[in-house]
């Protein structure tokens, strides 16, 4: 009985935040850029710019029953979780832009704004965005959706800016959602739609 409940708190520990298969894709995408895994305790963000400054923040019990309190309001429908997952993202950018410098970044930071370490481009937003929506799906916290790898548009042959976002799979009906705080100021509700209506955008 002891051996039982020893093994089963090793494997808690070792195992709780290990690489699941669903979310392989947005993990591979973390590793293209040399960010770690969540976990309950630490994660580490990106700013200025193709993350050219990756900063660890640690987090708190607080901060995670932040999380379960924004998230336990997805818990009815697909929609509500959407919801839900705009608030948490919302909230995870104000927590961490005092850490980071970028409180104040710029909404649609371009050219302009690149390697500033207070700014961040789509990328550094995409990052974060997978980087949150990890951390909640691995605390079973998403009911009705699975992180998936980020998707892109626009290759400037086609006459529109390169732009990225982090994406959510709906379990039901397997239809694809942007989440994309590039678009807003820091803190604000992120842009969230069906991923091909996002992909028509310039």
């Amino acid at each position: 009985m002891r051996l039982s409940v020893l093994l089963a708190g090793i494997g808690f520990l070792l195992g709780g935040f290990s690489a699941h298969a669903k979310d392989a894709e947005a993990a591979g995408y973390l590793s293209k850029y040399d960010v770690p895994l969540p976990t309950a305790s630490e994660v580490v963000v990106c700013h200025g710019f193709g993350c050219k400054y990756r900063t660890p923040v640690t987090l708190g019990s607080a901060d995670i029953a932040r999380l379960r309190e924004i998230l336990k309001r997805g818990q009815r429908s697909a929609n509500d979780e959407i919801d839900a997952i705009a608030n948490a993202i919302a909230w995870f950018e104000r927590r961490i832009g005092p850490i980071t410098g970028t409180s104040r970044r710029t909404p649609r930071a371009g050219p302009d704004q690149a390697g500033i370490r207070t700014e961040a481009d789509c990328i550094d937003e995409s990052v974060n965005t997978t980087v949150l929506l990890l951390l909640i799906s691995r605390l079973n916290l998403l009911k009705h959706h699975e992180v998936v790898g980020p998707e892109s548009r626009g290759y400037l042959v086609d006459m529109r800016y390169p732009h990225t976002t982090a994406v959510v799979v709906n379990l039901r009906n397997g239809s694809r959602w942007a989440i994309d705080p590039w678009t807003k100021r820091n803190g604000e509700r992120p842009d969230t739609l069906p991923l091909a209506r996002w992909m028509q955008g310039s």
